[in-house]
C-alpha cells in the first residue's frame, strides 16, 4: 500500500523518516548525518529510506537544521519538501514570548501529545542531542519549558576535554558508588541525566500547581528513561507522529 505522505525529521545528529497514512505513522527508521554524508545519495543507507516498489507520495519535513534542507532536497531529486512552519502551520497555540523561537521539534511533540491525551496537562521530555522539556496545558497549548544538554552531546564534550576517559558502555544500571572508571562514567552521566530530569519535572509540576502526564521521547529515551519510575510512558516516535498530524491538519501557508 502506498503512503499518502512521507515525512522527514531533520535533527541535530540524525535524519528520521517514516511513511504517513493520514495522521498515522507507518514504517520508518533513522540514519546519522555522518553516515549519510559519508555515502551520499548513491549510498546503500540512503537507498533504503523508501525501499523498492514504494511510492512516497507527498514529501514533508520538520527541521531544527534548516541548513540541511537543501542538501536533503538534492539527494531526493524531487520537488521541494513541504516544511512544517514554513509551508504548513503547526496546529497548536504557542505561548512563547516570540513564537518563532520555539523549536519545531518541541511544537510537534506538543501536537502529538495533545492529540493522544486531550484534556491532560503534559510534560514531554525529549532525549536527543539537546534535552528539551516541553509543557502542554490541559487546554492543548504549548507553554514552553527548559532546554539542556543531551547525554550524547555531554559525552562528546567530555571526551574532547578528557580524551583518556573510556566511552559510555552499554549494560545494566550500576551503583553510584562505582568501582571502575567505566562504571563511574556510566553511573555519573546517566545518573546526572536521570536525576536532573527528575528535578526539572518536579519543578515544573510545582509551577503548574497540579499533576501532569510525563512522557519520554527521542533517541536516548529508552537508555535514560527506561529504568526510571518518573515517566508514564516512553514514546520514541512522538515527534514523527506530530509531523504526520501537522501535515494532515495544519493549514497550508
Amino acid at each position: 500500500m502506498s503512503a499518502s505522505r512521507f515525512g522527514f525529521l531533520l535533527g541535530n545528529s540524525t535524519l528520521r523518516y517514516g511513511s504517513f497514512d493520514g495522521s498515522r505513522v507507518g514504517a520508518g527508521g533513522e540514519l546519522s548525518w555522518e553516515e549519510l554524508e559519508r555515502e551520499g545519495a548513491e549510498g546503500e543507507a540512503f537507498s533504503r529510506i523508501f525501499g523498492p516498489g514504494r511510492s512516497p507520495g507527498e514529501l514533508v519535513a520538520g527541521s531544527v537544521r534548516d541548513d540541511r534542507l537543501a542538501v536533503l532536497e538534492g539527494w531526493l531529486e524531487r520537488p521541494a519538501l513541504l516544511v512544517a512552519g514554513r509551508d504548513f502551520e503547526i496546529p497548536i497555540d504557542n505561548h512563547y514570548e516570540d513564537p518563532a523561537e520555539a523549536g519545531v521539534d518541541r511544537l510537534l511533540n506538543a501536537v502529538a501529545g495533545k492529540t493522544r491525551w486531550p484534556g491532560e496537562a503534559l510534560i514531554v521530555v525529549d532525549f536527543g542531542t539537546a534535552l528539551s522539556v516541553s509543557v502542554v496545558s490541559a487546554s492543548g497549548g504549548f507553554l514552553g519549558g527548559p532546554i539542556g544538554v543531551g547525554v550524547g552531546a555531554a559525552l562528546r564534550g567530555l571526551k574532547a576535554s578528557t580524551p583518556n576517559l573510556p566511552g559510555l558502555q552499554e549494560g545494566p544500571a550500576v551503583p553510584l558508588i562505582a568501582r571502575s572508571t567505566s562504571q563511574a562514567l556510566r553511573s555519573g552521566i546517566l545518573g546526572q541525566a536521570r536525576l536532573g530530569v527528575q528535578g526539572l519535572v518536579q519543578g515544573i509540576l510545582d509551577e503548574l500547581g497540579g499533576n501532569a502526564r510525563v512522557i519520554a521521547t527521542g533517541g536516548e529515551a529508552e537508555l535514560i528513561a527506561g529504568e526510571s519510575g518518573l515517566f508514564d510512558c516512553i514514546e520514541p516516535g512522538l515527534t514523527l507522529e506530530g509531523l504526520a498530524i501537522a501535515a494532515e491538519t495544519g493549514p497550508r501557508l
